[in-house]
């Protein structure tokens, strides 16, 4: 079971920026990343990093933050009534560049060995490298569809927590 905690709050500032990837091996599926910060109710303020492209608050308005670990994985805006779940609107990538590269560079070098030297070593590790590709592929597909559906029923429980007053809440508080 996934470990969820949610704030609640107001828009303090959201900025807009272009994402550059950094490394080669970089790759977001979004061209756009916003900087969020949140004054809970509490008082204390809280600052979220997400690659997207949708964000359904301005400055003002007030929201519910979905967070897993310490990542923003959905938002809701308490006054509209918008939701986005970040992990099913801008999933992240299943095949990186450099797993290509890196799949490339083994299956050339398999081919080589076994010219080289011949056995059943090389071919083994080629034929490795062509189902363990497709099936890290198919795993964090999975891991993926997973975490959405986790994420939308935590989203569901939180606002159904946040609905219910409490005068002593924590800023962060937990998704049971």
């Amino acid at each position: 079971m996934r470990d969820f905690r949610w704030v609640s709050g107001q828009v303090a500032e959201v900025q807009r920026f272009i994402n550059v990837p950094r490394r080669w091996c970089e790759q977001y599926p979004a061209r756009e990343r916003r900087e969020l910060w949140i004054t809970a109710d509490q008082g204390p303020e809280f600052k979220f990093v997400v690659h997207t492209t949708l964000m359904p608050a301005r400055r003002g308005h007030r929201v519910l933050a979905l967070l897993m670990g310490r990542e923003l994985v959905a938002l809701h805006n308490l006054q509209t009534g918008e939701s986005v779940n970040y992990l099913r609107s801008d999933p992240p990538l299943l095949w990186r560049r450099c797993e290509v590269v890196a799949g490339v560079l083994v299956g050339v070098g398999c081919i080589a060995a076994f010219a080289v030297a011949g056995g059943m070593a090389p071919l083994a590790v080629a034929a490795a490298t062509l189902i363990g590709a497709p099936g890290a592929v198919a795993m964090r597909w999975l891991a993926r569809r997973l975490a959405q559906r986790a994420t939308d029923r935590a989203l569901l429980e939180a606002m159904c927590q946040a609905v219910a007053p409490a005068p002593n809440w924590p800023a962060l508080r937990r998704v049971k």
